[in-house]
């Protein structure tokens, strides 16, 4: 079979978010840091500022970057923040930001849309941290369709697809999978956290999808030698006689 050079990325991007999470460990959280409290105030205010979901923006954030901003290789700032410098990689375009925010053919240009929904140039989108954060929840907020706050979580799962920028539909679910997944199990460093809260997955994905999206898989994190075997996030459930 013939594997296109789209096809390759998509499988990268979506091995790099199924990666092995950051779980709370026992006893006492550690203590963020600085920028993670800078961070906190900026999801909440961009959260205020276009009525999307609090949770949804960090967790999105977790997904794409760890909650470590993407800088071009040579463009760290060292202002204290955990950047980490980035470029392209065997065709796999980067990403801006703390949100992961992409400007090329394969995954949209969500860097220079978000840009232009809250008025600042695509260079601010990309190397400041709020701003970064306000593009994406001005993108998510677009995405929604006059969705608000007020409406579950499990409403925005189409729009948190669509942020993903990956063009099919059963691979996006993969990457909002692990979006709704890191808000129902919680997840956490010194960098950030997420407090957990419940998540309805069965209503988002129905029964069948749920029971392969949870499936164990060979996942690849980046600077780890060996891929690992993640457990699924669902046991499967008996059928009643």
């Amino acid at each position: 079979m013939k594997v296109t050079v789209k096809a390759r990325l998509l499988v990268v991007l979506c091995a790099g978010l199924a990666g092995a999470p950051l779980a709370f460990a026992d006893g006492k959280p550690a203590e963020l840091s600085v920028s993670a409290k800078q961070y906190k105030q900026y999801f909440k205010a961009a959260s205020d500022e276009f009525n999307v979901p609090v949770e949804l923006l960090e967790s999105i954030a977790y997904a794409e970057t760890r909650w470590h901003p993407h800088v071009p290789k040579g463009q760290l700032k060292k202002n204290g923040e955990p950047e980490v410098e980035v470029e392209s990689h065997h065709g796999m375009p980067i990403s801006y930001g703390i949100m992961g925010l992409r400007d090329d053919p394969h995954f949209g240009h969500s860097l220079t849309q978000g840009a232009a929904l809250i008025r600042v140039t695509p260079e601010q989108a990309a190397s400041d941290t709020r701003s970064n954060i306000r593009a994406a929840a001005a993108l998510l907020a677009q995405y929604g369709n006059r969705k608000t706050r007020a409406f579950p979580l499990e409403d925005w799962e189409d729009a948190v697809a669509r942020y993903s920028g990956i063009p099919q539909r059963e691979i996006a679910q993969i990457y909002s999978y692990e979006v709704y997944t890191a808000i129902r199990q919680g997840r956490g460093s010194d960098q950030y956290k997420i407090n957990q809260r419940h998540v309805e997955m069965e209503r988002i994905y129905g029964k069948d999808k749920l029971r392969k999206l949870s499936a164990r898989r060979i996942t690849v994190e980046t600077g780890t030698p060996d891929p690992k075997i993640s457990a699924p996030d669902f046991a499967d459930t008996p059928n009643k006689k």
